[in-house]
């Protein structure tokens, strides 16, 4: 407006301030003429304008403009309330709008597109995608193996969950297929389950991807979680899932609820598995553009899922399109999946929910029933070393048992041992008691015998001392013959009846003294009834010595302990006879 002012002869002479003033002044004109025109144009068009009950008046004049920029009109009043008089309020708006109109160049209200980019709408079949997509599962992980369905979003790192050794050999056969097919992957998107972290680590290793191409992704590819069925047996428990999201899940997938769960396993339906499956999409549109890209998905249920929201197919019929263990599917998008899909469910499948329907009536009718495999196979073991305890339990009852009764044959054998050692010893003390009674009698027998012996001995006694006397008076004849007449001796017998009476005087004296010691043995025979005692004694204690010790009692002969007096008596009498035979 300014360069056209400078032109027009009227306005030449003005300096450049003036004709900036008078460019705004036709400015302000404009716009009111232009909104006065539209205005006009509006009342002679919509009669009566109508505002969308949950819209406001400027999405309604969006749409309607819109509409004119195609260059048709649509009278659409669902969902409409009571029509609205003109006003000064809808003329601004008029106004307004045609304003913008008029500055942006109408591009504001046309219908072509607004070019932003990541914005992905289901189904994908007038929009394409912007990057080739490859969904693979990955292969059958540790527990799976087991038979093992895990949802649970905090145990889905653990080790126990890793990729096996099937499912190593599962994915390098789909890298394989990828391979002759001629597909050269560039981004690597993978759960952080843990066989969907060594999945992409083997499909990394297969395609020489980089590690800074191998993404992972933190929650929008976790699997469907299943609540209070977390951890039961997959095969049993999968089957019942497939038949309750086809008979109630519906269309949008917002009916069929897993059970709740008490250690935090979320309870989800499809519905809430598409929200994360929407957001994926959305970041990978907008992160990426021409690249190949292979999603690594934990469970079969996430990326056949995925594959019904961009072909269009009804979430219901999912499990139609489940991914097996290590399957890769390439090229996935609105042509290839409807191209798999069919009308009808195949027979399989159709025995599948069949199946299902049983054991999810059974799951429903014992709701309390424990299914946790992990519980179970707790409790099995928590049984089994129960069991284990009570049967070390009563093996040890049994040997105390087996022992006390080994003791008490023992105390009860040492008991008869120790009784028939008391009867033994009974009987020898009886036997001791015969035989001190015999002693005792063979004691009254010997001093009997002694005094006995002493009688004899004083006879033998009188009997010696009157024989010594005669032959003293032998002795004196003998020496009054050998006398002279005179009266005296000769000298030839002097010395032969000198030496013949010291001769005799000596066997004298040893007589005498013999004969001393025999009355001194009849006066002291009194006295040997205490050494008798004393030896005894001295034979009890043997015999007691020999009787603990064992020793038969004909060992011992008590006879030979003791002398016959008399006959002691009578060998001292002959040994002095013999000595002397004057005597004799």
């Amino acid at each position: 407006i300014f360069l056209t002012l400078q032109n027009v002869p009227m306005f030449s002479n003005m300096n450049s301030r003036s004709l900036i003033q008078a460019s705004r002044a036709s400015i302000i004109c404009s716009i009111i003429l232009i909104s006065l025109v539209n205005s006009s144009r509006c009342l002679l068009i919509h009669r009566k304008p109508y505002v969308h009950r949950r819209q406001t008046a400027f999405s309604h004049i969006l749409r309607r403009h819109a509409s004119e920029s195609d260059g048709t009109h649509e009278d659409n009043n669902e969902g409409l309330s009571e029509p609205l008089e003109d006003s000064r309020r809808s003329f601004v708006k008029n106004g307004f709008i045609t304003l913008t109109t008029a500055f942006t160049g109408g591009s504001l209200f046309c219908g072509s597109e607004a070019g932003a980019r990541g914005l992905v709408r289901f189904p994908c079949k007038d929009q394409p995608l912007l990057n080739t997509y490859h969904f693979m599962r990955a292969g059958s992980s540790l527990l799976e193996v087991e038979d093992v369905w895990s949802t649970n979003p905090l145990f889905l790192t653990n080790r126990e969950a890793a990729l096996s050794e099937k499912g190593e050999d599962e994915v390098r056969r789909a890298c394989n297929l990828l391979k002759n097919m001629g597909v050269t992957p560039t981004i690597v998107r993978y759960s952080l389950a843990a066989s969907s972290i060594d999945t992409a680590n083997i499909v990394g290793e297969e395609f020489n991807i980089g590690r800074d191409r191998l993404v992972p992704e933190f929650n929008y590819m976790d699997p469907r979680a299943i609540g209070g069925w977390d951890f039961s047996p997959k095969n049993a428990t999968e089957e019942a899932v497939w038949a309750m999201d086809f008979d109630e899940a519906g269309p949008s997938g917002r009916g069929g609820r897993p059970p709740p769960n008490e250690d935090g396993t979320p309870s989800e339906t499809l519905a809430d598995q598409v929200v994360r499956l929407t957001n994926l999409m959305s970041v990978l549109e907008t992160l990426y553009s021409g690249d190949e890209i292979i999603l690594v998905f934990p469970d079969g249920t996430g990326p056949a899922l995925l594959s019904c929201l961009i072909g269009g197919i009804p979430l219901y019929r999912v499990h139609e399109l489940n991914f097996q263990s290590g399957e890769i599917r390439q090229n996935v998008d609105y042509n290839s999946v409807n191209a798999i899909a069919t009308d009808l469910p195949s027979p399989y499948y159709s025995e599948i929910l069949q199946r299902g329907r049983q054991e999810l009536m059974q799951l429903r009718e014992n709701p309390d029933e424990e299914r946790n495999v992990k519980d179970l196979k707790f409790e099995e073991e928590r049984a089994v070393a129960e069991a284990q305890r009570k049967e070390r339990q009563e093996l040890e009852e049994r040997e105390a048992r087996q022992n006390e009764f080994e003791r008490r044959q023992k105390l009860e054998e040492e008991r008869r041992i120790k009784e028939e050692q008391r009867k033994e010893r009974q009987i020898q003390a009886q036997e001791r008691e015969i035989e001190r009674k015999r002693m005792r009698e063979n004691e009254d027998n010997s001093t009997s015998d002694i005094s006995g012996g002493a009688v004899g001995g004083g006879i033998l006694l009188l009997a010696v001392s009157s024989v010594l006397a005669n032959s003293k008076q032998s002795a004196v004849i003998d020496t009054d013959d050998n006398r002279d007449e005179n009266g005296t001796l000769s000298n030839a017998t002097i010395p032969e009846t000198n030496s013949a009476p010291e001769t005799n005087s000596a066997d004298i004296d040893e007589v005498e003294v013999s004969l001393s010691d025999v009355a001194k043995a009849d006066t002291d025979s009194v006295e040997l009834d205490q050494p008798i005692t004393m030896e005894q004694n001295e034979t009890a204690k043997v015999f007691e010595l020999a009787s603990a010790t064992n020793i038969n009692d004909e060992q011992i002969n008590l006879e030979d302990s003791y002398d016959d007096w008399g006959d002691a008596w009578l060998g001292t009498i002959n040994e002095i006879m013999n000595d002397d035979p004057d005597i004799s």
